[in-house]
């Protein structure tokens, strides 16, 4: 992250200028990688089970062995998941429409709302296509609307912000997964649907919210013209370069079939048919990890049309997903000692012995945010979370829905001021965290209040 581009620096004073540099050294120094920490909690675990269980080291090593291979299909669909909404954010059918969306408003705050608005429908979606989607739009934003004093730092901000605060929606792993037959927690809650977690009344109310108040707030926090800088002229020539059209006809047959649409049109329409029966004849609350899926990858192919376009965007896309692909498996075998040992029921009576009826969904939403900003990643934390927090809930009369519900939010909240996903946004629009920090915080912050009063209002949900 170090090593991103620092063309852009930002002025701020000098005491804000201080405090933020002080919490990005911090965090830059003591929040390692997600995989140190996968090592550094199967320590913790395995010390907290010796301690607080009657099995020995062999019993702990048995549990883990046994355990580590059970997540593979939850492993894969994730990164399906992961992988085709890069697939679709990246095809030239996508980027032509986000084109299309910037060049409408002519205002500074015009443009800013637009971009709220848009971005945030398709970030609850799906986060992954939302994440992509949201980059290109805000890089889109920055070049056709130069000139408009829109403070350049402020936008890949705002990119990040609101991916993170809309994309609490049926794509996220936690609800996906419970909501899904044969799923790792099944024994204990069930199957939940989509349509009691994120689809549920209350999370529906406060992602409305959200939605309806981010624009207002991004305008607020959007600095003014004279205090903008905007991009560049090097990085303006860098985002506008265009690659010339290839030659088709100068082609062998072999690479004309690599590039036609005919073969994998027909599959991908095939596909979303099946998926337009099965919402209909089913419902949206029968949606589960597989048929969002099937859906995704069906409109991925559709996008991108030729095998060569799919193909070359897949290989991109996989790259997001080897913390998924190598750490899973070691979450695994961490859920199977937490789960055999009993260790699960201890930390659940601690859960309880803090919690009250009307606090416990609050307290889930703060110590998931908490727990996110070290281990940032939503998808494997619940697989170790999900045996004492669930329980805990039942234990407090607490719905299994409303804790995932609090479990997601915490999860996403915290990212505004974790600089892991942040990542791909700083080397997309070539910033530093320093420089997008002021404003996430304040996202961070907002979003902070607005769901600790819904979740103490609405302890059990609507």
């Amino acid at each position: 992250m170090t090593n991103a581009s620092t063309e852009i620096n930002v002025k701020q004073p000098p005491r804000a200028a201080g405090l933020i540099d002080k919490f990005t050294e911090w965090s830059l120094n003591w929040v390692p990688d997600s995989m140190v920490f996968v090592l550094v909690l199967t320590v913790i675990v395995f010390v907290m089970a010796l301690c607080l269980t009657k099995f020995g080291i062999f019993d702990l090593i048995n549990f883990y062995a046994g355990s580590f291979w059970i997540l593979l299909t939850f492993a894969m669909q994730l990164c399906i998941l992961m992988i085709t909404g890069f697939v679709i954010a990246d095809s030239k059918l996508v980027k032509r429409f986000i084109v299309a969306v910037v060049d409408k408003p002519k205002t500074r705050a015009g443009s800013i709302v637009l971009f709220c608005l848009v971005g945030g429908v398709v970030a609850w979606i799906h986060w992954g296509v939302g994440l992509m989607f949201c980059m290109v739009m805000g890089r889109e934003l920055a070049v056709r609307k130069r000139g408009l004093g829109i403070h350049y730092p402020f936008i890949a901000a705002l990119t990040y912000g609101l991916v993170n605060i809309m994309c609490n929606g049926p794509s996220q792993s936690a609800p996906l997964v419970v909501a899904t037959p044969g799923n790792f927690m099944e024994k204990v809650i069930g199957v939940i649907p989509l349509t009691q977690t994120a689809l549920s009344p209350f999370l529906l109310s406060l992602q409305l919210f959200m939605f309806l108040t981010i624009p207002i707030l991004a305008v607020l926090l959007m600095p003014k013209k004279a205090n903008s800088v905007e991009m560049d002229d090097e990085t303006f020539k860098e985002f506008t370069t265009v690659l010339p059209e290839e030659d088709v006809k100068s082609l062998r047959p072999a690479e004309r079939w690599d590039r036609s649409r005919i073969l994998q049109s027909l599959l991908a329409i095939g596909m979303l048919i099946w998926v337009g029966n099965y919402v209909y004849t089913k419902g949206f609350g029968k949606l589960d990890l597989n048929s969002i899926n099937f859906a995704f990858l069906g409109l991925s192919l559709l996008l991108h049309g030729s095998p060569r376009s799919f193909t070359a965007s897949v290989k991109k896309g996989v790259g997001t997903t080897f913390g998924v692909m190598v750490q899973f498996p070691m979450y695994a075998g961490l859920f199977g000692v937490i789960s055999n040992s009993g260790l699960a029921g201890t930390i659940t009576h601690w859960f309880v012995s803090i919690s009250t009826p009307g606090t416990f969904s609050w307290i889930v939403f703060l110590y998931t945010g908490v727990m996110d900003f070290f281990v940032p990643s939503g998808g494997s934390k619940f697989v170790i979370e999900a045996p004492y927090l669930l329980p805990a809930g039942q234990q407090l009369g607490v719905s299994v829905a409303q804790t995932i519900n609090a479990y997601s939010t915490g999860a996403q909240w915290a990212n505004n001021i974790q600089p892991f996903w942040a990542l791909p946004v700083l080397g997309a629009f070539k910033v530093r965290f320093q420089d997008i920090l002021p404003y996430t915080f304040l996202i961070w912050l907002y979003a902070g209040i607005i769901s600790t009063i819904a979740f103490l209002l609405f302890p059990n949900g609507l």
